[in-house]
């Protein structure tokens, strides 16, 4: 297993790293940590002595985190690119076959403004591997289980077999929940089924399932996020509409976040 890991060298970003580490120790996965900047070049005298500054300090700090890192057992390298962090992330991971993008979110007034517009958005959006975006305040030792929301429309079974694998290792319990708004006989049968059928393929994880009844998707997300505290938040990006709704149109589900709830989005 392969984790890529974009820095700046912040609080928010070393947190993300503090949880890649631990995904790392337990899935036995090497990381790559991943500097990148966007060089201006409006004083081109300058630009070759101010890019190397910038390059000879990153280094500097990569070097010191990589050794860190091989300290506690975990197999590190790192990369300096020049490019938009978005870019150059979803790039590189698609390019050499990472198999999770572990980055922090940014800002401190819920995840709605953490996610959207911001590098960390930008890469979810357009990523093709899945990606842990982990608030700041954040810490490994809080989080108790995997809550993974399950729409129940055309479910994929690509998306639960990327889960197991990504997530085998860690030793959290999986509790699927679907925000019923509405009484519908398909998705009340589909949810067994898909029960019986995970149980059934992942006959040794701890996998529990439970409906949270709501007058509409947020108020339901809102209120399971509320009473489950410890939990890592999980959302398949299949339905890219559905997504988006969540995030560009919610104030209320913003507020459920307060920026402590770490989101895992399978892709």
């Amino acid at each position: 297993m392969k984790i890529l890991v974009p820095t700046d060298f912040s609080d928010n970003a070393n947190n993300a790293l503090e949880f890649a580490k631990k995904i790392a120790l337990k899935e036995k996965a090497s990381i790559t940590l991943m500097f990148a900047f966007y060089a201006v070049y409006d004083f081109a005298a300058q630009a070759t002595e101010i890019v190397g500054h910038i390059e000879a300090d990153a280094r500097k700090a990569l070097k010191k985190s990589s050794e860190l890192g091989r300290k506690e057992g975990i197999e590190f390298d790192y990369r300096i690119v020049q490019g938009t962090v978005a870019s150059t992330v979803t790039a590189l991971a698609y390019r050499d076959d990472f198999d999770l993008i572990v980055m922090g979110t940014q800002g401190a007034s819920g995840i709605k403004k953490a996610l959207i517009g911001s590098n960390t958005g930008h890469v979810i959006k357009e990523s093709k591997v899945p990606i842990l975006a982990v608030p700041q305040n954040a810490k490994w030792e809080n989080w108790s289980k995997f809550s993974i929301a399950l729409e129940l429309d055309k479910e994929d079974e690509k998306f639960f077999n990327l889960l197991f694998n990504l997530t085998g290792h860690m030793n959290l319990p999986y509790e699927f929940f679907h925000v019923k708004t509405e009484n519908s006989f398909e998705k009340d049968l589909g949810l067994i089924g898909l029960e019986e059928l995970l149980k059934e393929k992942f006959g040794g994880k701890e996998i529990n399932f439970m409906v949270e009844s709501a007058a509409d998707v947020n108020t339901g997300m809102e209120s399971y996020l509320n009473k489950n505290k410890g939990a890592i938040l999980v959302m398949f990006y299949k339905n890219k509409s559905f997504f988006e709704y969540l995030f560009n149109r919610s104030t209320s589900l913003e507020m459920a976040y307060h920026t402590h709830v770490p989101l895992l989005v399978i892709k």
